[in-house]
């Protein structure tokens, strides 16, 4: 008999119920700047792109931050809410308008880095309105994660600009994998 048993991206540990931040968490899942919007403008994103490194790079951090929706649903539901519905924390349902539809590498790097940083900022500052340490502990980390993804498409967008060389950007591809390599 095979059990299936469901693996998160990162371990969730909450201490209590909190049903005020599991609302507030929802515009992570389905909000403007979300993990569903990233990973969506990314997949768009990468049909537009004729380099394959940075399409290798969407594609990665595409696949993380579908990881991060995952995590982020098993917390926001042992938090005491709900992901019944695609909606942010004022159950505003999710939207394709939310999706950046550039086409110019250039644009779309720039555009793809802000919303990561947007991303971090609202995970940083909900990790502030939790004394839960599992809670606090793993805000944290999804916030650092969009800080080195809203680094990574910068370093792309400046190799871009500056007419880099490949190797240049397989470098970017090394560091994001040996990101993933350092979990605290």
């Amino acid at each position: 008999m095979y059990i299936y048993r469901k693996r998160f991206f990162y371990p969730i540990h909450v201490e209590r119920p909190d049903p005020v931040l599991a609302k507030e968490l929802l515009e992570h899942y389905g909000g403007r700047d979300g993990e569903l919007t990233q990973a969506v403008q990314y997949l768009n994103h990468q049909v537009n792109i004729d380099n394959r490194v940075w399409r290798e790079l969407l594609g990665l951090i595409m696949a993380e931050e579908l990881a991060h929706l995952e995590t982020l649903s098993a917390m926001i539901t042992k938090l005491g809410g709900e992901v019944t519905r695609l909606s942010d924390h004022e159950d505003t349902p999710w939207s394709l308008s939310y999706v950046n539809q550039y086409s110019e590498p250039d644009k779309l790097l720039k555009a793809n880095a802000a919303l990561e940083k947007r991303a971090r900022l609202l995970y940083e500052k909900h990790a502030a309105m939790t004394q839960d340490p599992g809670v606090k502990r793993l805000l944290t980390f999804l916030a650092r994660r969009e800080g080195v993804h809203q680094r990574l498409l910068y370093r792309c967008y400046k190799v871009l600009t500056e007419g880099g060389t490949s190797e240049q950007y397989m470098e970017i591809i090394y560091e994001y994998k040996m990101s993933l390599q350092v979990l605290e």
